[in-house]
């Protein structure tokens, strides 16, 4: 043991054949990091670390909705395995785990990211020592959970949204009802990505936030990057909207006050007014939804939609159009019950 220049105490000691040093304040914090180092190679590193690491890692690579959904989720599984080693935890326990979430009758989503969640940290266990097997690899979640379906917008909040563009954000809700285009995709679209001769809206980028800080990224999948109708009505706004009223603006279509993608603050201090001056309690998820309620009315085949709306899978595609149709039949349920309870 000897005294660093900085004050620290240092000490080498040989585990497992292995040389390795530590440090410490003091010495007994220099013994303490020593006791638990050696109580990590023989006992293997707790849960929480492992969770903390891999989490400090992955964050950085995923986007901001993605981070939102994950961090309920790894409280979660860090609250029920932290003091765990994580070579102790095995199959049976991650299946008791995810099976207690549909006996309290969690929604089918919440249960599959908390298994998500297990499964990447355990992955990263496995590359880095921590343990020879992945016990979540075999663990499925419950049949039959309910899923929650997001509401479609009514008529009337679609007929609110349309004589809305003068309220701020106005144009913003009116794009994604008549584009379709997911938030971070209408955010770095630029006006270089509109043909206004040949109708056409390309799009080839999406924005996604570390933080509140924007940045740009090429879609995830080769079904993000397409090409959408620019229809009549959003051309003539999209017109009006440039400056000057030239018929070629540059630039992005909704950026902040430098012209840069708006920050992540910034959008959802926008979309608040939006919905304060128009009443509305929309998201921007559920007008990319009224879109695909467009294209069903208007008898766009299922597979066409499925390009539009930028889906990898025409399964997800099919959802959401079964979603619709079910909706419109039980509006039409109403609609008859009224009628002949007069």
């Amino acid at each position: 043991m000897k005294k660093r220049a900085d004050g620290r105490y240092a000490k080498q000691i040989r585990i497992n054949g292995k040389v390795k040093q530590f440090y410490g304040r003091t010495i007994a914090e220099l013994n303490k990091n020593i006791l638990e180092y050696q109580g990590e190679v023989e006992y293997g590193r707790k849960f929480s670390i492992v969770a903390d690491e891999w989490w400090e890692v992955h964050q950085d690579t995923i986007e901001h909705n993605t981070a939102k959904q994950y961090r309920p989720a790894l409280r979660e599984v860090v609250d029920e395995f932290g003091d765990t080693s994580v070579k102790d935890i095995d199959s049976k326990a991650i299946d008791r785990f995810i099976k207690s979430y549909a006996i309290k009758g969690y929604a089918k989503k919440t249960v599959k990211t908390r298994l998500l969640v297990l499964n990447l940290i355990f992955k990263y266990a496995v590359i880095n020592g921590d343990c020879e097997a992945n016990p979540c690899l075999y663990i499925t979640v419950p049949k039959n959970l309910k899923t929650e379906k997001r509401q479609l917008p009514s008529k009337e909040e679609i007929r609110t949204v349309k004589n809305s563009l003068d309220c701020t954000f106005g144009l913003f809700a009116y794009f994604i009802l008549y584009t379709g285009l997911r938030r971070a995709e209408a955010l770095c679209l630029t006006y270089e990505d509109i043909d206004f001769e040949a109708k056409e809206i390309s799009v080839n980028k999406s924005a996604y936030w570390v933080g509140n800080v924007p940045y740009i990224k090429t879609p995830k999948t080769d079904a993000g990057t397409r090409s959408v109708i620019l229809l009549d009505c959003l051309a003539k706004e999209l017109t009006k909207h440039k400056r000057n009223g030239k018929i070629r603006a540059r630039g992005l279509v909704f950026p902040d006050q430098n012209g840069e993608i708006l920050r992540n603050g910034h959008f959802t201090r926008l979309w608040g007014k939006y919905q304060k001056e128009t009443g509305l309690t929309l998201t921007p998820h559920q007008l990319r939804h009224a879109y695909a309620t467009i294209l069903y009315e208007a008898g766009v085949d299922v597979k066409d939609a499925q390009v539009l709306m930028g889906h990898s899978s025409i399964q997800v595609t099919q959802d959401i159009y079964t979603h619709i149709s079910e909706s419109q039949r039980q509006r039409t349920a109403v609609k008859l019950n009224e009628y002949v309870s007069q």
